[in-house]
C-alpha cells in the first residue's frame, strides 16, 4: 500500500474509531448510572421491607433523636454508611435509622462497574474491527480513483511520448536536410498533441454552444485527409447525400475526431472506414475488431485494450447530450462496428 493510501486509511480509521468509541463511552456512562440508580431503588425497597420485618442480616438499626433526621423515607448514601430514617409509632422524640451494609453495597456497585467495563471493552473491540472495515470500505473508491488516475497519467505520457519523439526525430532530419516528408510528420505529430489537448479540455471544460451551418463535406474531407496520413493502410469511403448540417462546429468536429480515430485505431490491417451523411444523420462504419460491451464504452476510462485513454467515447457522449444528438453503437466481434449520429 502506498504512503498516501496508508495515510488516508489511518485518518479514516481514527475518525471512525474515535467517534464510535466516544459514543460507546457515553452509552457506558449512561448505562452505569441507570443500573446504579436501579440498585439504589432496590436497596431502599429492601430497607422499607426491613422496617416491617426486621429480618435481614445485612442491615442494622439505630435509634436517633428526631431532630437529627432532617428528612424521613429517603435513602442516604454517604462515604461511611447507607441508611434511611423511618418514624417510630407513638414516638415524638426519636426516629429509627436503618443502616444498609456498606461492604455489600460496595460489592454490588463494583459488580455493576465490572460488568459494564467488560461490555465496554468487548463492544470497543467490535467497534475497532468495524472501524477497520469501514475505513477500508471508504478507502476503496478513493483507491480505485487513484489507480485510474495513475493509469490515466501513464496513458497520457505514452500518448504524448509518441508524437513528441516523432517531432524530435524529424527535427534532426530537417537539420541535416530540407525534407518535406519530415515537415509533414512534424505537422501530424503536432496535430496529434493538439487533438489530445482538445480531448482533455473537452472532458473538464463546458464551453458555450455556437450553432451554425456546417459544410459537412468539407469538414469530413479534412478529417479523412488527416487520418489517412496517420493510417495510410486504411481505405476511406465517403458518401455525402447532404452537404449542410446545423450544429456547433467545434463540438461536432470533436465528436467526429474521436469516432473516426477509434474507427482507424481499432481497425484491422488494410481495413476500411465508411462515412455516410444523409439528411440529419451521420454513420461511421469500420471493419475492425468489434466492441465486446457497447453499453460500457461510454464510461469514462473504460478500455477494451491497452490503447487509448478511455476518454474518447465519454467525451462523445457528453458532447452529443450537449448538442441533443442521439448516438447509437452496434458492433459484432471480428466484423466491425457502426456508430450512428442523429442530429435533432
Amino acid at each position: 500500500m502506498k504512503r498516501y493510501e496508508k495515510e488516508s486509511l489511518l485518518k479514516s480509521f481514527f475518525l471512525f474509531f474515535s467517534t464510535l468509541l466516544l459514543l460507546n463511552a457515553i452509552i457506558f456512562v449512561l448505562n452505569y448510572k441507570e443500573q446504579k440508580n436501579s440498585l439504589h431503588v432496590n436497596i431502599f425497597n429492601e430497607i422499607k421491607l426491613y422496617n416491617y420485618t426486621f429480618k435481614d442480616k445485612d442491615m442494622s438499626i439505630d435509634i436517633v433523636p428526631l431532630k437529627q433526621a432532617d428528612e424521613l423515607y429517603l435513602l442516604r448514601i454517604e462515604r461511611d454508611e447507607i441508611y434511611a430514617y423511618f418514624d417510630i409509632p407513638n414516638s415524638t422524640q426519636n426516629t429509627l435509622k436503618i443502616i444498609y451494609a456498606s461492604q455489600k453495597y460496595e460489592n454490588q456497585v463494583n459488580s455493576i462497574l465490572f460488568t459494564n467495563l467488560i461490555y465496554f471493552l468487548l463492544s470497543s473491540l467490535v467497534l475497532f474491527g468495524l472501524s477497520i472495515f469501514y475505513s477500508l470500505y471508504a478507502l476503496k473508491p478513493l483507491k480505485e480513483a487513484l489507480h485510474l488516475l495513475e493509469e490515466f497519467l501513464k496513458d497520457i505520457i505514452h500518448d504524448l511520448n509518441t508524437p513528441i519523439s516523432s517531432i524530435l526525430l524529424n527535427l534532426r532530419i530537417l537539420k541535416q536536410k530540407d525534407s518535406q516528408e519530415a515537415k509533414k510528420r512534424i505537422e501530424l505529430s503536432a496535430k496529434s498533441i493538439g487533438s489530445l489537448y482538445k480531448n482533455l479540455e473537452a472532458s473538464i471544460k463546458d464551453s458555450p454552444l455556437h450553432i451554425t451551418t456546417i459544410d459537412i463535406k468539407e469538414l469530413l474531407e479534412e478529417k479523412i485527409e488527416y487520418f489517412q496520413s496517420l493510417y495510410p493502410d486504411i481505405c476511406f469511403e465517403l458518401l455525402i447525400k447532404t452537404d449542410k448540417l446545423h450544429s456547433s462546429y467545434d463540438e461536432l468536429s470533436r465528436i467526429l475526431d474521436n469516432l473516426i480515430s477509434n474507427a482507424c485505431k481499432y481497425n484491422k490491417e488494410n481495413g476500411r472506414v465508411k462515412i455516410e451523411v444523409s439528411q440529419n444523420r451521420i454513420i461511421i462504419q469500420d471493419s475492425g475488431f468489434g466492441i465486446k460491451d457497447t453499453k460500457k464504452v461510454f464510461n469514462r476510462f473504460y478500455k477494451e485494450s491497452e490503447r487509448g485513454l478511455g476518454l474518447g467515447l465519454d467525451i462523445v457522449k457528453k458532447l452529443c447530450q450537449k448538442l441533443d444528438i442521439e448516438i447509437e453503437i452496434t458492433s459484432e466481434l471480428g466484423v466491425g462496428s457502426s456508430v450512428e449520429l442523429t442530429l435533432r
